[in-house]
């Protein structure tokens, strides 16, 4: 019998495809730049593209000389990166401070700090930069994010990784391939239940049945799914309209069912 679903399980999820690897590297430039209050933050190649920004939606002057600064700085960056393995440089102008810390040999972070913050404040800071620079490049690179695999790195990269991962759970579950998939084959299992029974049974039924299962729609899976539809047939259908007509629906909805679900594979 298929193990249930934990009810208190840590849902976490990898970025398995270029969207959500895009959303994550966006997450973790949006927490850099909240941590640090900085004011532009950008992950770049070596070869001078911009993968990701957070930007400020309107910038003011000096945010805005500071923009174009790194833009004007981009071929000697890349060129530190490239040639003499730039790992961190901090640099201040009258107008702010700049960040740049390498992401592996291929890209690197630059971090934005508007205005004269000191320097003893700007020293105190510069463990986030290289903090997200790790966790960048295991993104990037798009490392396994198995519990024994992130144990091998720094604790705080680590942690943030795992932060990561629960946060684009609950933001992007519902874009996934599998959650379609099963939200799906509900909406064909309602509507085989609905001209069976009758509409007004079929949310109560569906409600018994995962509660039995433990689980609910968006985490099924194809045994799950297969497991709840026989039972569905062989006990809700048969008490409520007879054995013929159960019957008939085993006969049918099985082979049906097997064919949705292999149409996502």
């Amino acid at each position: 019998m298929p193990k249930k679903p934990s009810k208190t399980m840590d849902k976490t999820m990898e970025a398995k495809t270029a969207t959500l690897l895009k959303h994550m590297l966006d997450m973790e430039l949006q927490r850099l730049r909240t941590n640090v209050n900085a004011d532009i933050v950008m992950f770049i190649g070596v070869d001078g593209r911009i993968f990701c920004s957070s930007l400020p939606d309107e910038m003011n002057k000096e945010q805005f000389y500071m923009f174009n600064l790194v833009k004007a700085m981009l071929p000697s960056i890349c060129g530190q990166l490239s040639s003499e393995n730039l790992s961190v440089s901090i640099q201040q102008y009258p107008e702010g401070t700049l960040f740049i810390s390498g992401v592996g040999k291929n890209a690197f972070l630059v971090t934005v700090l508007t205005g004269d913050r000191g320097i003893e404040k700007i020293v105190s800071l510069v463990s986030e930069p290289i903090k997200a620079s790790a966790v960048m490049l295991h993104i990037f690179e798009q490392r396994s994010m198995e519990e024994a695999d992130l144990k091998e790195l720094p604790e705080e990269v680590s942690e943030e990784l795992q932060n990561l991962s629960r946060q684009l759970f609950v933001e992007q579950f519902d874009q996934t391939r599998g959650y379609k998939k099963n939200m799906k084959i509900q909406d064909w299992l309602k509507k085989k239940l609905g001209e069976t029974v009758g509409i007004g049974s079929v949310d109560e039924i569906l409600t018994l049945m995962y509660n039995e299962l433990g689980t609910s729609a968006p985490y099924m899976d194809d045994a799950l799914w297969r497991m709840m539809t026989e039972k569905i047939v062989q006990g809700h259908v048969r008490k409520l309209r007879g054995d013929i007509i159960a019957d008939e629906c085993y006969k049918t909805w099985m082979p049906e069912l097997e064919q949705k679900l292999k149409s996502f594979l």
